[in-house]
């Protein structure tokens, strides 16, 4: 509680306060919201801002997709998170086995998403069974999901779950080409008349980041739509100026949500049209020019923080930011996210080298401070354990936990105490200290305070340096007294043993078969490498990863010095690295002799 600010607890204490009434007064609620929108004028859905939105939404599901989607929903079957569930055609919306954990699965059977592909398919095929499906499953959520039913708050009518529905009932009816004398049109401008003024009333305040800027989005298609929300803009505005960091990355650094939130503000300045401003533009110019950065020659989003794969395509996301789309010159990394990516040839890695996110906010936040991955041409090799699910338990924590990430892990604590499904408390602060290039490599050295609360002050810092055909991560543990130091590294199930060396710097590999969740609510095995000593400080470890090297051995020597330490290579040619705490400095050269494996 101590990092929220002021207004966050004030919200938060107003919400609970609220809600608590909501139960009291029950369905007088949802009644005053339906009397309140009839006074709002009539919807436009053909607004061709909508017809815009509408073609980029159809352009992210393939025809077949779209249509398998639709049949499923006739008959009562949807696949939402990687899930399949029956609930027949007569749809029970509140079922209680979809009252577990975050209810995340319900919550999104309760945003609608799937009725976009009942009316693409409704259009496509001159079908009317589908657009009488969609009427029927709005009749029968209406009547049962009203505002202020007894839990509804959190899942049916929570703020993100009524943006939602606002967004995807507006682009369907934009699809359908309702007219204002279909009954249709009229029982969906009394929904969305209602679900705007609600949503004014209870933007997430107290949340922020990208809940709230997906509130704003909401506002403004509502406001298209049915005039209902003037400030819609001007809100959008203030969340893009607070959530949009130096280098173009969101606030809250994991690449989906990045990605989720370029993908919104795509849609608004669609929904816009010439009207757009330029801030917005400007936004998603940048935006995309991060995520263009940031992604690998597979174009895989990296799996830092809750981030997983197969919900955004990144490539249509960016080809969908159009003429927005711009790549910019390179933001100092000290000054942006701490999201880098080091490249040289056909080897890409990732880097974790800043904040985990905003200290109000880290509900999607991971222990992955100064963890990395490696990409080599369109595979992966090196990779993060992913995100399989977000209830609270086992997994969640072994999921945000240091050891899941490719790390150093001390006296077995956590860089970040992660807990629950979407609660930090204690947390570590990465930093840059410096970066550049140097002969065929580029390099940067960050360092992470996470443990600096145990005996001795232990500080972590990693030098990340990539060549065309190899990669350093050597490690500096500083600090006083003797601690238990834990290294892992995980190999994707793809890596090609044959052609790579991977060696540990100092201390025997140890191995363990662990999972990999690259989408949600999938997993896959894979090997975790790990190296564990107990040692005083300072201590220098970490990993050197080799490729092409024509059958030649993998052999490093690392060698502490007066002011840091010296790692010497063999491989096709000699190389090393001398690593100088004291003066900040890194210098990158031929080795001075042969030497052996330690």
């Amino acid at each position: 509680m101590s990092h929220l600010t002021p207004s966050q607890l004030w919200h938060r204490a107003r919400y609970t306060a609220r809600r608590a009434l909501w139960t009291q007064i029950g369905s007088r609620l949802d009644d005053r919201y339906r009397s309140r929108a009839a006074s709002l004028g009539g919807a436009r859905f053909d607004h061709p801002g909508l017809a815009r939105v509408a073609a980029l939404r159809c352009a992210r599901t393939r025809a077949d997709a779209s249509l398998a989607i639709a049949r499923d929903a006739l008959a009562g079957r949807f696949c939402l998170l990687n899930e399949t569930r029956e609930l027949g055609v007569d749809v029970d919306w509140q079922r209680a086995d979809l009252d577990v954990g975050t209810r995340l699965w319900k919550t999104q059977l309760h945003e609608f998403a799937w009725a976009i592909e009942l009316a693409r398919a409704a259009r496509d095929r001159a079908d009317a069974t589908f657009r009488e499906r969609f009427e029927a499953l709005l009749a029968s959520w209406a009547a049962s999901a009203r505002i202020g039913a007894p839990g509804s708050a959190r899942d049916v009518w929570n703020a993100r779950a009524v943006a939602n529905r606002i967004i995807h009932w507006s682009i369907a009816a934009s699809i359908l080409r309702l007219e204002p004398s279909d009954p249709l049109h009229a029982r969906l401008r009394e929904q969305l008349g209602a679900h705007a003024l609600f949503l004014r009333d209870n933007l997430e305040l107290d949340l922020r980041g990208n809940h709230l800027l997906r509130d704003c989005v909401g506002l403004l298609f509502a406001d298209a739509v049915l005039g209902a929300a003037p400030e819609a803009l001007e809100r959008l505005r203030a969340q893009v100026g607070a959530q949009l960091l130096a280098d173009g990355c969101h606030v809250e650094r994991a690449p989906l949500y990045h990605a989720w939130v370029l993908q919104d503000l795509v849609e608004c300045r669609e929904l816009l049209g010439d009207a757009a401003p330029g801030w917005l533009r400007e936004a998603v110019s940048r935006m995309a020019a991060f995520l263009d950065g940031l992604l690998p020659p597979s174009r895989a989003l990296p799996l830092f923080g809750d981030s997983w794969r197969g919900d955004i395509d990144p490539d249509l996301l960016l080809e969908q930011a159009g003429a927005a789309r711009a790549r910019a010159s390179r933001c100092d990394p000290a000054q942006g996210s701490g999201l880098v990516a080091l490249c040289r040839g056909e080897a890409h890695a990732v880097f974790r080298a800043g904040p985990h996110g905003p200290d109000q906010q880290l509900g999607h936040a991971h222990a992955d401070g100064l963890s990395f991955e490696l990409y080599c041409g369109s595979a992966q090799w090196i990779t993060d354990s992913g995100t399989r699910t977000y209830d609270a338990g086992a997994l969640r924590d072994r999921l945000r936990s240091t050891a899941a990430h490719n790390t150093v892990q001390l006296d077995g604590e956590e860089q970040l105490e992660a807990w629950g499904s979407f609660r930090v408390g204690r947390r570590g602060r990465g930093r840059v200290v410096a970066w550049g290039a140097a002969d065929a490599w580029e390099w940067i050295w960050a360092v992470h305070d996470g443990y600096r609360w145990l005996a001795g002050r232990p500080l972590h810092e990693r030098l990340l340096a990539v060549s065309p055909n190899a990669l350093i991560a050597l490690d500096a543990v500083t600090g006083g007294g003797r601690h238990a130091i834990r290294s892992a590294l995980h190999l994707h199930p793809d890596l090609p043993r044959e052609r790579v060396a991977i060696a540990a710097l100092r201390g025997e590999i140890q191995q363990i078969e662990v999972a990999l969740h690259e989408r949600f609510n999938e997993s896959r095995p894979m090997a975790e490498w790990f190296v564990e000593c107990e040692a005083a400080l300072p201590w220098f470890g970490g990993w050197g990863i080799a490729w092409e090297l024509g059958g030649a051995p993998l052999a490093f020597e690392l060698r502490e010095t007066a002011t840091g330490c010296r790692l010497e290579w063999e491989g096709p040619a000699a190389r090393s690295v001398s690593w100088n705490l004291k003066a900040r400095s890194v210098e990158f050269g031929a080795a001075r002799a042969a030497h052996s494996a330690t």
